[in-house]
Protein backbone atom coordinates (compact mmCIF):
# COMPACT_ATOMS: atom_id res chain seq x y z
CA UNK A 1 0.00 0.00 0.00
CA UNK A 2 0.99 3.52 -0.59
CA UNK A 3 1.96 5.44 2.50
CA UNK A 4 -0.18 8.26 3.89
CA UNK A 5 2.51 10.90 3.39
CA UNK A 6 2.81 10.03 -0.31
CA UNK A 7 -0.96 10.37 -0.74
CA UNK A 8 -0.89 13.73 1.02
CA UNK A 9 1.93 15.01 -1.20
CA UNK A 10 0.06 13.90 -4.31
CA UNK A 11 -3.12 15.65 -3.11
CA UNK A 12 -1.25 18.89 -2.44
CA UNK A 13 0.39 18.70 -5.84
CA UNK A 14 -2.97 18.22 -7.61
CA UNK A 15 -4.61 21.06 -5.67
CA UNK A 16 -1.68 23.46 -6.02
CA UNK A 17 -1.00 22.96 -9.72
CA UNK A 18 -3.68 25.40 -10.98
CA UNK A 19 -2.30 28.17 -8.74
CA UNK A 20 1.23 27.70 -10.01
CA UNK A 21 0.14 27.73 -13.66
CA UNK A 22 -1.88 30.93 -13.13
CA UNK A 23 1.05 32.66 -11.45
CA UNK A 24 3.41 31.53 -14.21
CA UNK A 25 1.15 32.85 -16.97
CA UNK A 26 0.75 36.18 -15.12
CA UNK A 27 4.51 36.55 -14.79
CA UNK A 28 5.10 35.76 -18.46
CA UNK A 29 2.44 38.27 -19.48
CA UNK A 30 3.97 41.03 -17.38
CA UNK A 31 7.40 40.52 -18.99
CA UNK A 32 6.23 40.88 -22.57
CA UNK A 33 6.10 44.40 -23.93
CA UNK A 34 3.40 45.55 -26.25
CA UNK A 35 3.60 48.56 -28.54
CA UNK A 36 -0.05 48.48 -29.57
CA UNK A 37 -3.22 49.90 -28.03
CA UNK A 38 -4.63 48.76 -24.72
CA UNK A 39 -7.34 46.81 -26.53
CA UNK A 40 -4.77 44.79 -28.43
CA UNK A 41 -2.36 44.23 -25.51
CA UNK A 42 -4.79 43.51 -22.70
CA UNK A 43 -8.01 42.10 -24.07
CA UNK A 44 -9.34 40.93 -20.69
CA UNK A 45 -8.60 44.20 -18.91
CA UNK A 46 -10.19 46.32 -21.62
CA UNK A 47 -13.70 45.34 -20.61
CA UNK A 48 -13.05 46.39 -17.03
CA UNK A 49 -12.04 49.92 -18.01
CA UNK A 50 -14.53 52.73 -18.36
CA UNK A 51 -15.52 53.64 -21.86
CA UNK A 52 -15.74 57.04 -23.48
CA UNK A 53 -19.53 56.83 -23.46
CA UNK A 54 -19.77 56.28 -19.72
CA UNK A 55 -17.34 59.13 -19.13
CA UNK A 56 -19.46 61.48 -21.24
CA UNK A 57 -22.63 60.32 -19.52
CA UNK A 58 -21.20 61.09 -16.10
CA UNK A 59 -19.91 64.42 -17.36
CA UNK A 60 -23.35 65.73 -18.39
CA UNK A 61 -24.76 68.54 -16.32
CA UNK A 62 -27.83 67.69 -14.30
CA UNK A 63 -29.82 70.63 -13.05
CA UNK A 64 -33.29 71.56 -11.84
CA UNK A 65 -35.36 73.80 -14.08
CA UNK A 66 -36.06 77.34 -12.83
CA UNK A 67 -39.79 76.58 -12.72
CA UNK A 68 -39.24 73.82 -10.18
CA UNK A 69 -37.51 76.26 -7.88
CA UNK A 70 -40.61 78.51 -7.72
CA UNK A 71 -43.23 76.58 -5.69
CA UNK A 72 -45.55 79.61 -5.36
CA UNK A 73 -46.27 79.79 -9.08
CA UNK A 74 -48.59 77.36 -10.88
CA UNK A 75 -47.46 75.28 -13.82
CA UNK A 76 -50.02 76.85 -16.14
CA UNK A 77 -50.12 80.60 -16.61
CA UNK A 78 -53.85 81.00 -15.93
CA UNK A 79 -54.00 78.87 -12.78
CA UNK A 80 -54.29 80.23 -9.28
CA UNK A 81 -51.66 80.16 -6.57
CA UNK A 82 -51.09 76.62 -5.37
CA UNK A 83 -53.11 75.06 -8.22
CA UNK A 84 -51.21 73.01 -10.76
CA UNK A 85 -53.80 73.45 -13.55
CA UNK A 86 -56.32 76.13 -14.30
CA UNK A 87 -60.06 75.63 -13.87
CA UNK A 88 -60.69 76.96 -17.38
CA UNK A 89 -58.58 74.26 -19.00
CA UNK A 90 -55.83 76.56 -20.23
CA UNK A 91 -53.20 73.82 -20.27
CA UNK A 92 -55.35 70.70 -20.07
CA UNK A 93 -56.07 68.63 -23.18
CA UNK A 94 -59.67 68.36 -24.39
CA UNK A 95 -61.66 65.61 -22.65
CA UNK A 96 -61.28 62.28 -24.36
CA UNK A 97 -64.75 60.95 -23.51
CA UNK A 98 -67.28 63.81 -23.57
CA UNK A 99 -70.85 63.17 -22.37
CA UNK A 100 -72.46 64.45 -25.58
CA UNK A 101 -70.55 62.20 -27.95
CA UNK A 102 -73.66 60.83 -29.60
CA UNK A 103 -74.47 57.25 -30.39
CA UNK A 104 -73.48 55.15 -33.35
CA UNK A 105 -76.06 53.02 -35.12
CA UNK A 106 -73.71 50.12 -34.60
CA UNK A 107 -74.50 50.15 -30.86
CA UNK A 108 -78.31 50.38 -31.52
CA UNK A 109 -78.98 53.24 -29.12
CA UNK A 110 -82.56 54.14 -28.14
CA UNK A 111 -82.29 57.74 -29.26
CA UNK A 112 -81.00 59.01 -32.60
CA UNK A 113 -78.41 61.34 -31.11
Amino acid sequence: MVSLSLKLCFLLLVLGLPYFSTAASWMSRSRTSCNASIAECDREGELLMESEISRRFLETKKYISPGALKPDQPVCNSGGKGEAYSKTGGCLPPPSNPHNRGCSKYYRCRSDS
